[in-house]
């Protein structure tokens, strides 16, 4: 086997297999090797997702079950943790285990990152999930562009002709004119101190359109970018007029600022812009990842790409062959698109890289289309199994089982209530799927996880699984059994096949072991880390950060 040189690892969130087999003909792309990624178990949302990769962990092991987690150090058994603020912090990840054994180190974007733990060995990182300032909405005219805190106070106006929308008071000076249908960069005014408006990407994004016929100002939103490591100095003057997107427009789209949706009876501008919108977060991503490979010096190159995830969770049911909404145009409009972006990207890296590098990409999860939304906390409480408080709040005193408010599958599961009461679980999957609409196939089903114990004796191992092309919502005051206005979801594991992320490798390297199906996320790190040559100035890897 022939040891590579470089390794760059790029991690394309949301890429399913099967969304992958729809787009890969369209794409000019030499692909060797092309397969399907188990989801995490038992629940395969981002963090998780992230965290089992890089770290070679399980979700036993590092804990992490969800984008948000039960919070186990609160005393209200219905509190919620962030699972990007309770991460296991002391656990190395790949970058962490190649600066320990003398290698070089660039990350892109990627979270989980600790700068001062890499110490020289980091050349650069640049963290672009820090605080929001100020997240993207749409303005009309007599609006102002207003955010105090970056000293924008911009009154907006239509152009005399008719043509663009006028930005006024800009912060450098002069007015703004933004053509219908363009996008622009709005610096920042270089006396924000770096704390505030970050270290580079000082810069905000707005886009013209106009939706429902009439005229509107997209804002894209700021959170500042920091920049880490010994090459900070570099990247902090590229891009530093260019806005870096990062806050979610799809959350425009879901709330019907862009416009009515397709199923809504819109005639599908508002998802045109919304892939508009995020046009300005795939260039943002792009060109970071871009500089960090330009860059070089650096052995171990690793980038996170959110764009297709975003994109899936509002438009991917427009995707599948199966829904009844499916749109021919809409759906070869989202289609190109996201091959677009996926040809940059991949196209883009592999042009940077020197020979010898190995060059992957793979995701963290798939996503599956959905149809329905389902409620299990309504139908606990329908069945007397759940109670609420006045104000609607579980009342945890007087309830045997709910679906916990952090929505990452757990099912909440008093014993005690429950064996008094003659109520098994077994019980209430059958309640939950005799309450299944007529048009919803599939049934409900528990995944084991790591045990939860919460306090006043709420304890359970399982996650529960919806049916095919559903997602669960926590509220017990919502029907049941509503239609999704989501276009995908992903949260407890499940074998079907949207779920499934895709693991890709262009170019195979000469004499290197074939992957073998199934391939899950802990087999990874270890096997594209041993396929590494070690530096020359290796030292001794540390037994804590030997493989698991």
């Amino acid at each position: 086997m022939t040891l590579a040189k470089g390794l760059l690892w790029l991690l394309v969130d949301g890429l399913s297999h099967t969304l992958w087999q729809q787009l890969a003909p369209m794409l000019p792309l030499r692909v060797d090797c092309a397969l399907p990624l188990e989801p995490l178990s038992p629940n395969c949302q981002t963090p998780p997702s992230l965290f089992s990769i890089w770290s070679g962990l399980d979700a036993t092991a590092h804990g992490l079950t969800g984008y948000e987690i039960p919070d186990a150090e609160a005393a209200d058994p219905l509190g919620v943790a962030d699972a990007f603020s309770r991460w296991p912090r002391d656990e190395p990840m790949v970058w962490d285990r190649w600066a320990a054994a003398g290698g070089r180190v660039r990350t892109s974007a990627v979270p989980f990152v600790q700068p001062p733990r890499l110490a020289g060995a980091l050349l650069s990182h640049t963290e672009v999930y820090a605080r929001l300032v100020s997240p993207p909405a749409v303005l009309a005219p007599g609006d102002v562009l207003s955010v105090p805190a970056l000293q924008l106070h911009c009154p907006l106006s239509v152009s005399t002709d008719d043509g663009a929308m006028v930005l006024r008071g800009l912060p450098t000076g002069g007015d703004l004119r933004v053509p219908f249908g363009g996008t622009c960069h709005i610096a920042l005014s270089p006396a924000l101190p770096a704390a505030l408006a970050g270290d580079t990407n000082r810069a905000v994004a707005v886009h013209a359109q106009r939706v429902e016929g009439q005229p509107r100002l997209c804002f894209l939103g700021f959170q500042p970018v920091f920049v880490h490591g010994r090459d900070a100095a570099l990247r902090r003057l590229a891009l530093r007029h260019r806005a870096c997107s990062v806050g979610n427009p799809a959350k425009l789209h879901a709330s019907g600022a862009l416009g009515r949706h397709v199923d809504q009876g819109g005639d599908g501008s508002a998802e045109l812009l919304l892939l508009d919108l995020l046009e300005v977060m795939h260039r943002s991503f792009l060109d970071d990842i871009l500089w960090s490979l330009r860059a070089g010096g650096a052995e171990l190159a690793v980038a996170y790409y959110p764009v297709i995830d975003l994109v899936s969770h509002q438009l991917l049911r427009h995707l599948d062959p199966a829904t009844a909404t499916l749109q021919p145009a809409l759906a070869g409009a989202i289609r190109a698109r996201m091959a677009r972006w996926l040809f940059e990207l991949f196209d883009g890296c592999q042009a940077q890289l020197a020979p010898g590098w190995r060059f992957i990409a793979h995701s963290d999860h798939g996503m599956q289309p959905l149809s329905h939304d389902l409620a299990p906390n309504r139908c606990f409480a329908s069945q007397g199994w759940l109670a609420t408080h006045d104000d609607g709040r579980i009342d945890t005193q007087r309830s045997m089982v709910f679906y916990h408010p952090a929505e990452n599958g757990w099912l909440a599961l008093h014993p005690s209530r429950m064996a008094a009461a003659g109520v098994t679980t077994q019980a209430l999957l059958e309640a939950l799927d005799g309450a299944l609409p007529p048009g919803l196939s599939g049934a409900f089903r528990l995944v084991e996880g790591p045990v939860l114990e919460l306090a006043d004796g709420w304890t359970s191992p399982w996650y529960l699984q919806p049916p095919t092309a559903a997602r669960l919502l926590k509220s017990p005051h919502l029907p049941f059994a509503a239609e999704s206005r989501k276009g995908g979801d992903h949260t407890c594991w499940s074998d079907a096949p949207w779920l499934k992320g895709v693991f890709l490798e262009p170019h195979l390297q000469p004499g290197a072991p074939a992957w073998q199906a199934p391939l899950t996320l802990t087999q990874l790190a270890p096997a594209l880390m041993a396929g590494l040559a070690r530096p020359v100035r290796a030292a001794a890897l540390p037994q804590a950060y030997a493989w698991h």
